[in-house]
C-alpha cells in the first residue's frame, strides 16, 4: 500500500498536460509528412497550419519543388493542420484537416490531396 501512495505523485505528474501541451507530440508524432506528387505538373509550394486556413506561414518546399512523379519529406506541426498546395501554374489546392500524426502521407493529384498511412 505504501508503495502506491508513492507512485501516486508520479502518476498525476506524468498524465498532467500543462497549457500549451500538444496531445500528439506527447504520443510520439514527429509531425514528418511524405508528399508525393502523382500529378503531371511540379509542386512549387507547400503549407501546413495547425492555426487553420489563411494563417499559412512558411512554405515548406523552400527552396525546391516537387516534380511530377518525385516525393519530398516535409516537418509540420504534430496534429491536425490545414493544407494548401500551389501548383507551378499557381493554381492551389486545400485540405482544411489534416492530421499527420495518423495519416503520414500526402497523395497530390491534378484533381485532390489523399492522405493515407
Amino acid at each position: 500500500m505504501r508503495n502506491t501512495l508513492l507512485l501516486l505523485p508520479l502518476i498525476a505528474a506524468a498524465c498532467a498536460g500543462g497549457e500549451g501541451t500538444n496531445p500528439a507530440a506527447s504520443i510520439g508524432c514527429s509531425g514528418q509528412v511524405l508528399l508525393r506528387n502523382i500529378g503531371p505538373m511540379a509542386v512549387e509550394q507547400a503549407f501546413f497550419s495547425a492555426a487553420g486556413p489563411g494563417n499559412w506561414g512558411r512554405d515548406l518546399l523552400t527552396p525546391t519543388d516537387i516534380p511530377p512523379g518525385g516525393d519530398r519529406t516535409v516537418m509540420a506541426t504534430p496534429g491536425r493542420n490545414a493544407v494548401r498546395i500551389v501548383f507551378a501554374n499557381g493554381r492551389a489546392a486545400e485540405m482544411p484537416a489534416m492530421d499527420v500524426c495518423t495519416s503520414g502521407t500526402l497523395t497530390i493529384s491534378p484533381t485532390e490531396l489523399i492522405a493515407s498511412q
